[in-house]
């Protein structure tokens, strides 16, 4: 009887580590996702000038040869996606989706042709973003040959409202909000 008991509680404390470990790296990994999106004054990616920027984390893509950074930039009139490779529009399949909602689609670049430009409907656009879980870019780049394929790059919408309330606020933390700890 006593070693079933001791054997019982040997193995409750072998199962409490990966619960412990488990519910910990969800914690840190929430904790990593709120701050997935950042408001902060820092050249606008179109006109240089500082200002105001929402943006994301930057996820790494394929560009067909090598690997770039992307990011989501709003400056206050459009959604850019900003990378440092150049895109292609030859086959107008560009786009941008939010959760399980129609594709957004855009052939406008701009910066070397290293940015896309989102910038209609702008007010349903923030909506989505500010209501949804992730996005997705599906990008396509020059010169890919033979031609392969689009690349999605997902982004966590994790921290985007709060992100957004800032930005409306010429990026000051939102009214009410506790000050950042030192």
């Amino acid at each position: 009887m006593q070693i079933n008991s001791a054997l019982h509680n040997q193995a409750n404390r072998r199962c409490r580590w990966p619960a412990f470990i488990l519910a910990g790296g969800l914690l840190s990994a929430t904790s990593m996702a709120e701050a997935a999106w950042t408001a902060a004054i820092m050249p606008d990616p179109l006109t240089r000038q500082p200002r105001c920027l929402l943006s994301s984390d930057p996820q790494m893509s394929s560009d067909g040869y090598d690997s770039t950074p992307v990011t989501l930039v709003f400056n206050g009139s459009s959604l850019l996606v900003v990378t440092e490779s150049e895109l292609d529009t030859s086959f107008a399949d560009l786009q941008l989706t939010v959760d399980k909602e129609p594709p957004l689609h855009s052939d406008q670049l701009a910066r070397k042709k290293m940015s896309l430009v989102f910038d209609q409907d702008i007010p349903g656009l923030i909506q989505k973003l500010r209501a949804g879980r992730q996005a997705t870019v599906y990008l396509r780049f020059w010169p890919t040959w033979p031609v392969t394929q689009s690349f999605p790059v997902t982004f966590s919408l994790a921290g985007f409202s709060k992100a957004d309330d800032s930005l409306t606020q010429g990026c000051q933390p939102p009214a009410g909000a506790a000050p950042p700890s030192r």
